[in-house]
C-alpha cells in the first residue's frame, strides 16, 4: 500500500504534461499582442491546430485552446504552455465592451481590432489558417500579434 501511495504523489508532482505526453514534445508559446489602442476590456485569443478550427469558428471562440487577458497597457503577454510541437495558427481580438464576441457593423466589418498570426490580413474575410500558420518546434516560440 505504501508504494502505491508514493507512486500516485509521485505523479501528481510531475503533472499532467509530463504523465500524459510521455514521448510528445511540449513547448511553451509567447505571444505578445500589440496595437491596443485603449486599457478597456480585455484581449481574447484562440490557438487552433488545423484549418478546420481555425477558418470555420468564429473569431471569439477557440476549439483547441483560447485565453483572455485583461488589459493593463498597450500590449498583453499571454502564455500557453505544454503546446505539443506542430502547427497552429492564432486569431485574437481586443474585446474593448466585455461582451465576449468581436462587435462588426451592420455590413459585418469588425468594429474592434483584431488580428492573426503572422500578422496575416484576409481579403473580404479573415485571414486563413494557411496565411496564418506557424510552427512550435523548440522549447519555447515567441511572436508577436499586432491588433489593427
Amino acid at each position: 500500500m505504501k508504494t502505491f501511495v508514493q507512486a500516485l504523489a509521485f505523479m501528481f508532482t510531475m503533472g499532467p504534461s509530463t504523465m500524459i505526453a510521455q514521448g510528445v514534445q511540449l513547448g511553451t508559446l509567447h505571444v505578445i499582442v500589440e496595437g491596443i489602442k485603449n486599457p478597456q476590456g480585455q484581449v481574447k485569443l484562440a490557438l487552433e491546430k488545423s484549418a478546420e478550427e481555425f477558418d470555420k469558428g468564429p473569431l471569439h471562440q477557440a476549439r483547441y485552446r483560447g485565453e483572455s487577458i485583461a488589459i493593463k497597457g498597450d500590449k498583453v503577454d499571454i502564455y500557453f504552455r505544454d503546446v505539443p510541437f506542430g502547427t497552429y495558427a492564432i486569431k485574437a481580438f481586443h474585446d474593448a465592451d466585455g461582451n465576449g464576441s468581436l462587435n462588426t457593423n451592420i455590413m459585418g466589418i469588425p468594429s474592434e481590432d483584431y488580428g492573426f498570426s503572422n500578422n496575416v490580413r484576409g481579403t473580404m474575410g479573415p485571414a486563413s489558417f494557411q496565411d496564418a500558420r506557424f510552427e512550435i518546434k523548440n522549447a519555447e516560440t515567441t511572436l508577436t500579434i499586432r491588433l489593427k
